[in-house]
């Protein structure tokens, strides 16, 4: 295996797996902590939102400012950051010290997504980046299994939320370490002009999210996708566990059903994407796999029919994903430091989803007493998706096409032969 494969790639997302393990954990720890500080419905929600909430308002700012250093120093600084905030969130004494830290923490978890993007452009040829993606995406979505699946362990041998905190932080920072020891850069004259600041008469990169309005109809619409699985990623387990009288272990395995959807959708959406002729196809075909999954976990009175109502879910949303994040890096005339804020401003546009989901969702459950009903009313949100995908055939900007024979793509940056 290469070396940009296994260290770039590898090692990076080993990383970002660290951090999106103590930032998933709230759906876990969830119980404890909702009984620890005596936490409403709404709270609870809050507190599963706050995440996303920070991810759209750190985006685009963040991107713009990390774009303008090197990006294998600043994934270290970031991840060491962000195991000083894991720490201090395992600390925290009240409920709103608790939402302060985890804001912060999102500032070096934000800012993976515009150096992923500018390691991505300095290392993979054109063609080869909906691969990267896809790879990315099952490093990701694996960590989300492990979050539901061994979580529920780790609390028990570790005897409680604050130790499993600590034990995570401790994890982030090794791997900090290691990944600044091991990494390299691949310096280019590209390279090197993108992390120069910008001359007063050249445009700006956050210019690029006006000049290319397809990013727009895109990020909306998977937005309204991610509402249904940031809802049932945060109650699933809690939903599982006080109206269905599962045990917390087995709660947790069946909401990891949503990751390992993610999984098995990310291994072959790249090849998806190459065969669809019109990626609007790819917004239908979530839609309505997405909302049956969704109604299939709210309503099925058959325990052991839940996990395929996850699994779909994870799968289904998982064909969009790796499409858009690969959006960016097609544009045309688009720079470097251009592409990692293209790319942030998408994680912030349909992570508003990531944030309306637990807030719906905590709200629906605090007016009537009922999760499931709150399940119930999510699916009619993610129904959105349908409309800007219809939208987009009548008067709106359509959506980019797949050629099913596409020419070699052009190197971003070629590589030297062994890497």
């Amino acid at each position: 295996m290469s070396y940009r494969w296994a260290v770039i790639i590898g090692l990076v997302s080993a990383v970002n797996s660290a951090a999106m393990l103590v930032s998933l954990s709230v759906g876990i720890m969830l119980p404890d902590i909702k009984a620890e500080f005596s936490l409403n419905p709404a709270q609870s929600g809050v507190l599963g939102a706050i995440s996303p909430l920070a991810t759209i308002v750190l985006s685009v700012p963040l991107a713009a400012l990390v774009s303008r250093f090197n990006a294998r120093v600043m994934i270290f600084v970031g991840a060491a950051h962000m195991a000083v905030f894991g720490l201090l969130m395992g600390w925290a004494p009240t409920y709103e010290l608790m939402l302060l830290f985890r804001f912060i923490f999102m500032v070096g978890l934000v800012s993976r997504q515009a150096n992923m993007a500018m390691l991505i452009h300095q290392w993979f040829v054109a063609g080869e980046v909906p691969r990267v993606q896809s790879v990315v995406q099952v490093v990701t979505s694996s960590v989300q299994i492990a979050a539901f699946a061994v979580l529920p362990w780790l609390l028990v041998w570790l005897d409680g939320w604050r130790n499993t905190y600590y034990m995570l932080a401790i994890l982030l920072g090794a791997t900090a370490v290691v990944w600044l020891l091991v990494s390299r850069d691949r310096e280019t004259e590209e390279a090197e002009e993108a992390v120069k600041p910008a001359k007063e008469k050249e445009r700006t990169p956050v210019s690029a999210i006006l000049r290319h309005r397809i990013i727009w109809y895109w990020g909306v619409g998977t937005a309204f996708c991610l509402v249904g699985v940031s809802s049932f990623m945060t109650f699933l387990p809690t939903y599982l566990h006080e109206e269905r009288g599962l045990s917390l272990g087995m709660a947790g395995l069946i909401t990891a059903g949503i990751p390992l959807g993610n999984v098995v959708g990310a291994m072959h959406a790249s090849s998806v994407r190459n065969r669809v002729t019109v990626r609007r196809q790819q917004m239908y075909v979530t839609g309505v796999v997405c909302s049956t999954g969704m109604l299939t976990m709210a309503l099925v009175p058959v325990p052991w029919l839940v996990p395929f109502g996850a699994f779909a879910l994870g799968w289904a949303c998982m064909q969009v994903f790796p499409t858009i994040m690969t959006l960016p890096y097609e544009l045309p005339g688009i720079k470097p430091r251009e592409i990692a804020v293209v790319s942030s401003f998408l994680f912030s546009l349909f992570t508003f989803g990531l944030v309306i989901g637990p807030l719906l969702t905590g709200a629906v459950q605090q007016a009537t007493g009922s999760l499931q009903t709150a399940f119930l009313v999510v699916p009619f949100v993610h129904m959105g998706i349908f409309i800007v995908a219809f939208a987009s055939e009548h008067g709106l900007p359509p959506m980019p096409r797949v050629q099913r024979r596409r020419t070699q793509a052009i190197a971003l940056n070629p590589v030297p032969a062994g890497e």
